[in-house]
C-alpha cells in the first residue's frame, strides 16, 4: 500500500457529499494549515477531524463513516467501521502504508 491508496480514501468518501463541499473541505483544510494534505491525513488526524466538523456540522459523523469504510475496504480492516473513530482507522491505515511512521495520536 501507498500513501496514494489512503489520500484516495479520503478522496472518494468525499465525493460522496458533491464537488461543493469537497472544496469547501479543502479550502478550509488550506486555511487552517498550509500544509500538503497528505501531511494531514498522515500526521494531523485530529485536524482532519476539526475540519470535518467546520464544514459538514451535523453532517459530519456520516462523513466520517464513509471515510472509515473506503479505509476499511481498500486496507482490510477487520473490525465493522462503527468500532472506528477516524483517526484509529488512518492510523491502522499509516501503519500498512510502506515507510511510513504516523505520529501517534493520544486521547
Amino acid at each position: 500500500m501507498e500513501t496514494y491508496d489512503l489520500i484516495q480514501c479520503v478522496d472518494r468518501a468525499l465525493d460522496e457529499y458533491g464537488t461543493s463541499a469537497k472544496q469547501a473541505f479543502y479550502l478550509t483544510l488550506s486555511l487552517k494549515k498550509s500544509a500538503p494534505f497528505e501531511e494531514v491525513v498522515l500526521n494531523d488526524p485530529g485536524l482532519l477531524v476539526q475540519v470535518l466538523r467546520d464544514v459538514f456540522d451535523d453532517s459530519s459523523e456520516i462523513v466520517k463513516r464513509s471515510i472509515i469504510s473506503e479505509i476499511k475496504q481498500v486496507f482490510g480492516l477487520k473490525k465493522p467501521c462503527s468500532a472506528y473513530e477516524l483517526e484509529d482507522a488512518l492510523g491502522v491505515a499509516c501503519r500498512r502504508l510502506s515507510g511510513v511512521t504516523p505520529i501517534p495520536v493520544t486521547f
